[in-house]
């Protein structure tokens, strides 16, 4: 689960006091709410923890409000986060903060059973009951949601059908077969992904029956309403379900659902529908729908597309095969020289025609297919693309350039280090981390010196790690001296990480003078580093 960001600790402390066992109650009501209400946008899950001993406060406005609170973030979280949130709630012991959470480690089932249900937020809190430690409370409160019928009790009776005593998952289990009915098919949609772990994960009891029969629910036809609404739900885990089973159903209109799916923008629901097509589809009809998934922006469903016309179209796909040898993605392309060698097509002469295209996106591909099909006398038909206005053009020509002659081109590329688009920057980066040596070294640290771009600096630290281990380290330690904090800390991380090494992962002889080389950039720099860094490294340079 994610951590509580600072500004969430900061409000759980003043919720709290510094004395939290005596201030817990001596602070504001007015201010509890305050601070109960802005939690309620909270991005951790972990917040709720702190929220519990309010929701049981003896307060009907700070006990409300806290509740209120506690719903609010399970809801933005979503059930996904439930099962996670369960398993922390059952590790956390009586001592585990103690003087915060006393109240909630001494709950009764007494007090479960009397709380009276007024709204969701009370259903929400009954639920997060049901995950204590104490078996009599889950019991008390499994007991409350057996008799609450609203659906928003089903995702708190999933997870205690693998609750470790077996009584409470006999409870749990006959509260939800009562619920095993049409009117509970859209809260069961809402916490599928519950479903789906209790079948795949929980290993106490047999389930597959069971969920067998929720699955049924989903296929009858008198709810094919609700299944057909999870294709919009904003819970992927929903819309996935709903697709990969309306796919399947005999009964439905299966033209709708592709056309559906196809326009959804989860590429994993686009993938499955494309499978389920050329699978299942004869070839009179598959082709149709061919022509509209050859185009998808996800590659493994052009992949997909390609290796179906060969299969199913071997005799028409030539054309098919062309055009996939200007794809954008380096596995399509390699795909279709694979199919096409038998043709004996010279490559690298047709990625070469394409270079006086005008479309840019065609001329990338084709630059991206000389650096593959290429030789070294290629490179000259790259350089003029170095210095075109799209960045992306320009990347791709680095790209292809290092593949094709990188060592006679070392120049180029540290030039290109210094783009003006961080992307071209970080490829040149890829190409020189190969090829880059100490001769290289005072350029790139003059570089390092005046660019002010963090990029730039950030990519040149990354290559000075490239050098050798007793020499990289005189450049690392020295790149720890700048103003900019996020690139200090980088390189800091860099030096921490040689010194963890060293000895460990490598060893390297330093002689008297590299030892009193390094001992004088470290007296430059020691005031940037961790006082334990500086120790390590005059223990290091003591050495005889």
């Amino acid at each position: 689960m994610r951590d509580m960001s600072k500004e969430e600790q900061d409000l759980i402390d003043e919720l709290y006091g510094k004395n939290s066992f005596l201030n817990i109650f001596k602070r504001s009501d007015t201010r509890k709410i305050e601070i109960l209400q802005s939690l309620a946008n909270s991005r951790s899950m972990l917040t709720l923890t702190f929220l519990l001993p309010f929701a049981i406060e003896t307060s009907e406005t700070v006990r409300s409000t806290a509740r209120d609170t506690i719903h609010k973030i399970i809801c933005r979280h979503g059930k996904q986060n439930l099962i996670g949130f369960d398993q922390y709630m059952r590790r956390l012991a009586p001592y585990h903060y103690q003087e915060k959470m006393a109240r909630w480690h001494h709950l009764s089932p007494e007090y479960v059973m009397a709380i009276r249900i007024n709204d969701e937020s009370d259903v929400s809190f009954i639920g997060i009951c049901s995950f204590h430690r104490n078996g009599y409370v889950r019991e008390a409160a499994v007991e409350m949601l057996a008799h609450q019928f609203s659906g928003k009790e089903i995702p708190f009776l999933l997870l205690r059908m693998n609750d470790w005593l077996p009584k409470i998952r006999f409870m749990a289990f006959k509260a939800l077969k009562q619920r095993i009915r049409p009117d509970y098919v859209k809260h069961f949609l809402e916490a599928i992904c519950l479903v789906k772990h209790l079948s795949e994960y929980y290993n106490r009891e047999k389930f597959s029956d069971f969920v067998d029969e929720i699955y049924g629910l989903f296929r009858h036809p008198e709810n094919r309403k609700v299944l057909l609404s999870g294709f919009h739900s904003k819970d992927p885990i929903v819309r996935r379900f709903c697709f990969e089973l309306a796919i399947n159903l005999p009964d439905i209109e299966q033209e709708s659902v592709i056309s559906e799916a196809l326009r959804q923008s989860d590429a994993w629901i686009r993938l499955q529908v494309a499978k389920h097509i050329c699978r299942n589809y004869s070839n009179e009809c598959l082709i149709q729908w061919l022509k509209r998934i050859r185009s998808d922006v996800f590659p493994p469903i052009r992949q997909l597309a390609l290796q179906t016309y060969m299969e199913r179209f071997s005799e028409e796909s030539t054309e098919e095969l062309l055009a996939a040898l200007l794809d954008r993605h380096k596995t399509i392309r390699e795909m279709a020289r694979y199919y096409l060698k038998d043709k004996r097509i010279d490559f690298s002469s047709f990625y070469r025609e394409k270079l006086n295209g005008t479309n840019e996106r065609l001329i990338q591909a084709a630059i991206a297919g000389v650096g593959e099909t290429g030789d070294k006398t290629d490179a000259q038909w790259i350089i003029p693309f170095l210095c075109h206005e799209n960045a992306r053009t320009r990347r791709a020509a680095v790209k292809a350039l290092g593949m094709l002659n990188p060592e006679d081109y070392t120049d180029v590329f540290i030039n290109s280090l210094q783009s003006d688009k961080p992307s071209v920057s970080r490829e040149a980066r890829q190409v020189l981390a190969n090829i880059i040596d100490l001769r290289h070294a005072e350029l790139l640290w003059g570089i390092y010196v005046n660019d002010l771009r963090p990029y730039v600096k950030k990519n040149i630290l990354f290559l000075f790690t490239k050098f050798g281990k007793a020499d990289n380290i005189l450049y690392l330690l020295r790149a720890c001296a700048v103003q900019e904090e996020e690139i200090r800390d980088l390189a800091k991380r860099h030096v921490e990480s040689w010194m963890c090494g060293y000895n460990t992962r490598f060893y390297v002889s330093m002689s008297d003078e590299k030892r009193q080389k390094l001992k004088g950039i470290l007296d430059e720099v020691k005031d940037f580093l961790p006082e334990y860094t500086v120790r390590e490294f005059e223990f290091l340079i003591s050495k005889n």
